[in-house]
Order: C-alpha cells, then sequence, then structure tokens
C-alpha cells in the first residue's frame, strides 16, 4: 500500500504527480466498537513505517487492552541499495526506537511478537 506520510521532492523517489489519496480510517475507534474484553484478538500490523503513529493511538483510546497477541513489524531506517555508491535512507526512526516501542508494549502487557 505504500506510505501515508507526506512525499519529499526528491529526484530519486515518488513525486507528488503519481500519488493517489486513499480512505483511511481509525483502528483504535474501529476496534472499541468491534470487539469486547471477551473476544480474542489477534493484530498483525505491518503499515510501511508508520507504526508509530497507531500504537500510541491505541494507548491513548484504551484499546490496546482489546488485544491479545500483537504481530508488529516496525521499520527502520535499514539502507537500501538504489544506485551504485548510493543508500540512502527508506525510513526516518531507529532501530533503538524500534526497540524501545517494543519496550513499551511488553513493559504495558501487550504480547508482542516481531
Amino acid at each position: 500500500m505504500g506510505r501515508i506520510k507526506a512525499v519529499v521532492a526528491s529526484s530519486r523517489g515518488p513525486s507528488a504527480e503519481n500519488l493517489q489519496m486513499i480512505q483511511g480510517f481509525d483502528f483504535a475507534k474501529w476496534l472499541k466498537n468491534m470487539v469486547t474484553e471477551k473476544g480474542f484478538v489477534v493484530v498483525k500490523m505491518d503499515v510501511e513505517g508508520t507504526e508509530f503513529d497507531p500504537v500510541p493511538r491505541l494507548f491513548d483510546m484504551g484499546a490496546i487492552c482489546l488485544v491479545d497477541e500483537l504481530f508488529l513489524e516496525c521499520h527502520y531506517n535499514r539502507w537500501k541499495s538504489c544506485c551504485p555508491g548510493k543508500s540512502p535512507p527508506k525510513y526516518l526512526n531507529t532501530y533503538g526506537q524500534c526497540i524501545y516501542l517494543f519496550s513499551s508494549l511488553r513493559e504495558n502487557r501487550v504480547l508482542v511478537r516481531q
């Protein structure tokens, strides 16, 4: 699906001309409306680098307690090969930030797997 963050003008990357608008939704709100604490909820989250937005929202909305198990792919600034001698970062978050995200989930008693 790609990223939902704003595109920065670049000669190497996507431009505003080839972007498509998609309708999003509030996952935390949806979860609270659709699930009760009696349900068993397994979430697989692969949101292409935007995981630092919906995870805190789950906490803020009180929806994280409805998640029994979370499979989370955390994207960080690994270097990708694009051109000889050049390796631009694909994501802005660091590996340390991913570790912190997983640690904070576990500290809050969320069963999370990478």
